[in-house]
């Protein structure tokens, strides 16, 4: 038998609940690892893709090149995994329902077997009619998942951010709002007494770039001996044209005296005026 980890197997057991067989994965867990467990199931032939049908689009995982929304539904090989045979009892004992697919999908539903006796018949259905241990594992998942999703991220923005969100949430205006500040504000000093002090910035003194940014790759560009054209600039840093030029000016107001070196005309077969013509620029160090 296939083994499973939980998140596999509570999207399994909710797609074997499911009226037309199909998954769905807790609320809180990421996109990124949903995902990863769709793609996992679906390779394993334990859910296949079909088109969505229209009444259940809202169960989509992803789209297709052409925009159309792509759900996975459980296989006989994925009843198997979670201990169900698809070769045993009906619909109602909680094989998925098939109709309203179209046409297209493959057929996989499970075959019906022989009714049985009127006393197994009510078990099977008294069986299927608990859907308790299935509800209680996915409340338990989603509860993990809040959990993890609900520690504050190790940066001042995240901390900054659970502060005014605390703030601003009514339910804590209407109680005790120093209380509910306090965790916030506790995570926020402690970033903030580990975060070294800036040192202090001369004044009148240019900021220095961050490192490895674009704004320090075209700078340095235009600091070499033979400078730089918008050309040049523009292939190194993916830039538009004129976004170079908005730099240049951007570098004028703050300053930064950028200079014409030349002017190059090259005038010959093909190229004429100044389709054929070229500026080189430079910034003195």
């Amino acid at each position: 038998m296939t083994k499973l980890s939980d998140s596999q197997r509570v999207i399994l057991s909710a797609a074997a609940q499911h009226e037309m067989g199909l998954a769905r994965a807790p609320k809180t867990l990421p996109a990124a690892a949903r995902n990863a467990v769709f793609r996992s199931l679906i390779k394993n032939n334990l859910l296949t893709e079909i088109n969505a049908p229209r009444e259940h689009v809202g169960l989509g995982w992803r789209q297709d090149d052409d925009g159309t929304w792509i759900v996975a539904r459980i296989t006989d090989e994925g009843l198997r995994a979670i201990g169900i045979d698809p070769n045993e009892g009906d619909a109602g004992a909680g094989e998925p329902d098939c109709s309203g697919i179209e046409g297209s999908v493959p057929h996989t539903a499970p075959t019906v077997a022989p009714a049985a006796e009127p006393a197994t018949q009510d078990a099977k259905v008294a069986e299927a009619a608990q859907p308790a241990p299935l509800t209680e594992e996915i409340a338990m998942l989603d509860q993990a998942l809040a959990v993890r999703s609900a520690t504050p991220r190790t940066s001042l923005r995240g901390a900054a951010a659970a502060v005014l969100a605390a703030w601003d949430d009514e339910a804590n205006r209407a109680t005790d709002m120093i209380a509910a500040l306090d965790a916030p504000m506790e995570a926020l000093r402690t970033l903030l007494a580990g975060k070294p002090a800036r040192a202090p910035r001369e004044a009148g003194a240019p900021r220095k770039p961050r490192e490895g940014t674009k704004q320090e790759q075209v700078l340095a560009m235009l600091r070499r001996a033979e400078g730089a054209t918008v050309a040049q600039i523009a292939e190194a840093t993916g830039w538009a044209q004129h976004t170079v030029r908005g730099f240049f000016a951007g570098l004028k107001k703050k300053g930064h005296a950028v200079e014409v070196m030349s002017r190059e005309r090259m005038v010959g077969p093909n190229k004429t005026g100044a389709k054929g013509s070229f500026t080189i620029y430079h910034l003195p160090a």
